[in-house]
């Protein structure tokens, strides 16, 4: 019994590591690239809930505040969509969710996780901070 539990564990775990190596959601090209985020270009993304949409990436940016306005907490993601990312659609922002106007995708803002019809997240960046002055890089 114990070997069966080892063989069925041993082949699922490879079957997800096999997945994982094939980049199946790894879609989004890489780009290097280092974008300064402030408060006289991007003031939106300085409230609570804000957002801005900012240069670089593959297909530019989207910052979005999941802090406050006094204590920013900054994410951002690449605009280009995963459903077909060779045709480069920018996602564009609808509320709290992100949406591909071609194909009606949707992603959660919070955390870039697809809430329709997506598979695939959108690609994050880390962010970091100099003083006052936010930075996204890849």
């Amino acid at each position: 019994m114990v070997k069966k539990i080892g063989y069925i564990l041993t082949s699922v775990l490879s079957l997800l590591f096999v997945a994982c190596a094939g980049g199946s959601c790894n879609v989004v090209p890489n780009r290097s690239f280092t974008t300064n985020i402030n408060q006289s270009e991007h003031l939106g993304v300085y409230a609570t809930n804000g957002w801005a949409y900012a240069g670089g990436g593959y297909a530019g940016l989207v910052v979005y505040n999941s802090g406050t306005q006094t204590n920013p907490k900054l994410l951002a993601y690449d605009r280009c969509s995963t459903i077909n990312p060779e045709a480069g659609n920018k996602v564009e922002v609808e509320g709290l969710t992100l949406i591909d106007r071609a194909s009606g995708a949707r992603w959660l803002m919070l955390d870039g996780s697809p809430i329709e019809i997506a598979e695939c997240p959108l690609k994050p960046y880390a962010v970091g901070q100099n003083g006052s002055i936010f930075y996204v890089q890849n």
